[in-house]
């Protein structure tokens, strides 16, 4: 609902937030350990619904090329040379040092080397939806299987889910990359583990005109349609991006319980187009809001993408309330958290949920005065005003300052790939 309380007190025991109350002088004498946050908003974690963090690697990389051009010929090559769990690890670093940064707690990641990238998410304390990789072409993590590579993937799969079928803070998924890249029998493949395991499918889907397009041209129908025929949908599909919907596509995703993952930076800077998000709202599918990875944003910032992607729908459906500020709240918090089957854990700060909690400083002159914290969170907050940071009841950052991950030697293992793929660049001059 957006209530504000002023004076209040959270109560952590445990992982769990035990009570939410007036603040009184007995609260801080009964604490076993006090943060004072006077003059700092209290807020649930935000939750990043649709990432990719190891391209953090590629930021500013490979910037303003075609969507097509960009993906096939440029991040599709370099991926298959350069990316190894060395990389993933380092990407996966940076990108979690830029989440709490952010205040981002939760993220719904997708892309290859899964297993470094959940162990990095457990290490640093970070809640994490981590997505098994599935294309009709071996991924880069797949080198060492040669031929065997995607047939042994239903295995390597099961193993990673049990690794992590208990976990308080890491959930497995299923990562098929696209309709456009996945062909009817590696889809088939992906539902069958989906249902076998009870574990969400995690897929772009509609995100291009082209791809609805070819989608039509090749199987006679749209992608989403392809993939309800196919039996894929249900309430445990998380459908990235989804610009491109018809009506028909809207029924069946309503139908089928899917959740849609809005992404506004990458869809603007790669030219996409614009999700009517207010249009599927209204027609009752649950939205979640991603930032993409950074190749293709260029930043992991919650607050950036609640604030361009709200103005961005003011702007196409001509509408300043198409939507507001609380809405953009509830994507990245509390609808958020549903749009991922998390929302009886996470999302908001109510008694019972996961100790998912971060405070913002309100001592800037970018956020004075307070006339509205909502509006001030999603049109004035940009991010770096993030003081403390707590996820399942344990700090990641306090006063700025990390405590659970070195920046310092992040930065200069990431400055080491950078000079990797400089060298990469000038050997494809042609490129």
């Amino acid at each position: 609902r957006g209530d504000v309380l002023q004076d209040a007190f959270v109560g952590i025991s445990g992982n769990r937030i035990a009570e939410v109350a007036g603040f009184q002088k007995s609260h801080e004498k009964a604490s076993r350990e006090f943060l004072d946050m006077a003059d700092k908003i209290i807020m649930p974690g935000l939750i990043n619904g649709h990432s990719h963090l190891a391209m953090s690697l590629f930021r500013g990389f490979e910037d303003d090329v075609p969507f097509h051009e960009w993906l096939f010929k440029r991040i599709f090559p370099v991926e298959a040379e350069l990316v190894d769990a060395d990389f993933v690890r380092t990407g996966v670093e940076l990108s979690a040092l830029e989440c709490i940064r952010f205040g981002t707690t939760t993220v719904n990641d997708m892309y290859f080397y899964m297993e470094t990238t959940a162990r990095v998410l457990d290490e640093c304390g970070l809640r994490g939806l981590v997505a098994w990789p599935f294309m009709d072409m071996p991924v880069p993590d797949e080198k060492i299987y040669g031929p065997d590579a995607i047939s042994s993937r239903p295995g390597r799969f099961q193993s990673f889910y049990e690794t992590y079928q208990n976990h308080p803070r890491i959930s497995v998924a299923l990562g098929p990359h696209a309709p456009y890249t996945c062909s009817d029998e590696t889809l088939l493949q992906v539902k069958a583990l989906s249902d076998r395991f009870n574990v969400p499918i995690h897929m772009h889907v509609a995100e291009t005109e082209q791809e609805v397009k070819d989608s039509i041209a090749q199987y006679g129908k749209t992608p989403v349609r392809r993939l309800f025929d196919l039996g894929l949908l249900s309430d445990r599909f998380f459908a990235a991006h989804s610009v491109h919907v018809s009506e028909d596509d809207q029924r069946l995703l309503k139908k089928s319980g899917v959740s849609i993952i809005y992404n506004p930076d990458s869809n603007m800077k790669l030219g996409s187009g614009v999700a009517d998000i207010p249009r599927y709202r209204r027609g009752g599918i649950s939205i979640g809001l991603g930032t993409d990875g950074a190749a293709s944003n260029n930043d992991l910032s919650l607050f950036g993408a609640m604030d361009l992607g709200t103005k961005l729908q003011k702007l196409s459906n001509h509408d300043n309330t198409a939507m507001v500020a609380l809405d953009a709240l509830n994507l990245a918090t509390f609808e958020g958290a549903k749009a991922l089957g998390l929302g009886h854990e996470i999302g908001s700060i109510e008694v019972g949920k996961r100790a998912d909690v971060i405070a913002l400083r309100t001592d800037l002159p970018h956020v004075q005065p307070l006339h509205s914290v909502l509006s001030q969170l999603v049109y004035a907050y940009q991010g770096l005003e993030v003081d403390t940071v707590i996820c399942e009841g344990k700090v990641l950052m306090k006063g700025s300052t990390f405590t659970t991950l070195n920046p310092a030697s992040i930065y200069q293992k990431a400055e080491s790939i950078r000079v990797r793929l400089q060298e990469y660049l000038n050997r494809n001059q042609s490129i």
